[in-house]
């Protein structure tokens, strides 16, 4: 290598270097992976005999690694009045932790047939995490072995992070919530008296009716420039209003019409299954889930649902038996009968993304939003609070509820309680305002959103709630 070839190639190689270097420095450095306890506190139902713990990081973890968590039982004995899974040694359990988790969890099985006092309880504490975690401020949890009322609590929502993959239950006075990944389901069947049918509005489904009754007969040919029209978003049509579930829950409303006792009457729908999870990379596209020829039928008291890909010349079925402990029973197309909400007295509110409607000037056209708050359809209501009326969250009191107007919508709280997230503009939490939840067994909590996102990024909002009056 003569010298000037040399030369150069050192002066190549030291920029590269430097460049390397550079961008190393340039690199924003990851905020701590925070570990704690999904809940501060928590019992078992009456009926109850097992109980499964959460505990959450503030992002995925980057490596395998563990989770070691000690517990000190008050009134109860391991392995005679209760076990744990995984088994524990030395009151100790150790959980692992998979690369790219966002959570562990334990459960607790109490034994059968025991007699308790009711004041038993099991103090578990965090007490070590692996490289790459770090511990958090809520490392300790109370397991009572009896039903609690939660006084006041501050929840951090598992909504899964930046691409929002959970709708997230929340039962407040049990200071309990169970997140379901979204894009597990389809449909839901309701288990009242009527027969009424649900889309999973969180992934944008949509429903049209055909003036056909055999699926077999269904083609492509009946589908014509339903993909153009068919959609959520801005260039979607005020007809396009027809083919989504009210957003206000009103189920006389549904796209999908009451199933008839007269077969004859229940049409054939083309579905629009909607949008999968987006993926990690937000340059990658978000994959569709395809569409689906539909029936659904009475079948004594319960659902014959009738369901086959739109070429295919046969289908298959799926039979629903209802269940007067749940609002609704939902399917899977690929999976059956697949479990999603809790009972339905173990429910208040839900953070999900939801296909609503807005206004751009034209009209209501459906459109999807991040972020919104359900309630539950089986007796929950709610009230919003401007403090400019009502005071401060803090001060609010069981005195201040008279003349209070309540909502049975299901977005009673919907978007309202955050601003922006739109184009060019960052969504924040609104401070002027709080809410009012009276659940089913007329408790009444106040309860406010304290932050809307976790390290700058979406999907792990948080809440803050505090009993104001139990239920009589």
């Amino acid at each position: 290598m003569n010298n000037k070839v040399k030369s150069a190639w050192i002066v190549a190689l030291s920029i590269g270097l430097l460049i390397s270097f550079s961008s190393c420095e340039d690199d924003p450095q990851l905020p701590d992976n925070l570990v704690a306890f999904e809940s501060a506190q928590l019992g078992f139902a009456s009926d109850e005999d097992a109980l499964t713990v959460n505990i959450n990081f503030s992002r995925s973890a980057s490596q395998a690694g563990s989770v070691t968590v000690s517990f000190v039982p008050n009134g109860v004995s391991y392995g005679t009045d209760f076990t744990t899974n995984p088994a524990a040694a030395a009151n100790t359990l150790l959980l692992p932790v998979s690369n790219g988790a966002s959570q562990v969890s334990f459960s607790v099985q109490k034994a059968s047939g025991i007699l308790l006092d009711g004041d038993e309880t099991i103090t578990f504490t965090i007490t070590s995490v692996s490289d790459g975690l770090v511990l958090g401020t809520s490392n300790q949890l109370e397991l009572s072995f009896t039903e609690i009322l939660a006084q006041q609590a501050l929840m951090d929502i598992n909504g899964g992070g930046p691409t929002y993959p959970n709708k997230v239950f929340i039962d407040l006075s049990a200071n309990r919530q169970t997140a379901v990944e979204r894009a597990t389901w389809d449909l839901g069947f309701f288990m009242g008296d009527d027969f009424r049918v649900i889309l999973n509005s969180s992934v944008t489904m949509m429903a049209r009716a055909i003036d056909k009754t055999d699926l077999t007969s269904v083609t492509a040919a009946d589908t014509l420039g339903f993909a153009s029209v068919m959609i959520v978003g801005a260039n979607a049509t005020n007809a396009a209003m027809a083919w989504i579930d009210d957003p206000t829950g009103d189920l006389t409303k549904t796209a999908l019409a009451p199933v008839s006792a007269t077969a004859s009457e229940n049409k054939v729908y083309i579905i629009n299954r909607g949008a999968a999870n987006p993926p990690s990379d937000p340059s990658e596209p978000i994959p569709s889930r395809g569409w689906k020829k539909v029936r659904v039928l009475r079948n004594g008291n319960g659902y014959t649902i009738q369901h086959a890909d739109i070429s295919s010349a046969t289908f298959q079925e799926i039979q629903v038996a209802k269940d007067d402990q749940f609002n609704f029973r939902y399917i899977s197309f690929q999976n059956g009968l697949v479990t999603v909400e809790p009972r339905k007295d173990r429910w208040d509110i839900a953070w999900t993304g939801f296909t609503n409607s807005t206004n751009l000037g034209g009209g209501f056209i459906p459109y999807y939003f991040q972020d919104i708050v359900l309630q539950s359809r089986n007796g929950v209501e709610t009230a919003e609070q401007l403090t400019s009326a009502a005071g401060s969250y803090e001060a609010f009191g069981e005195t201040n509820l008279a003349g209070v107007t309540w909502l049975t919508s299901q977005i009673g709280i919907g978007a309202k309680w955050r601003s922006g997230g739109g184009p060019g503009t960052a969504p924040a939490v609104r401070s002027d305002r709080f809410y009012l939840v009276k659940d089913v067994d007329g408790n009444i909590y106040k309860l406010r959103f304290t932050a809307l996102t976790q390290d700058g990024q979406r999907g792990r909002p948080q809440i803050e709630f505090a009993l104001v009056k139990k239920g009589t």
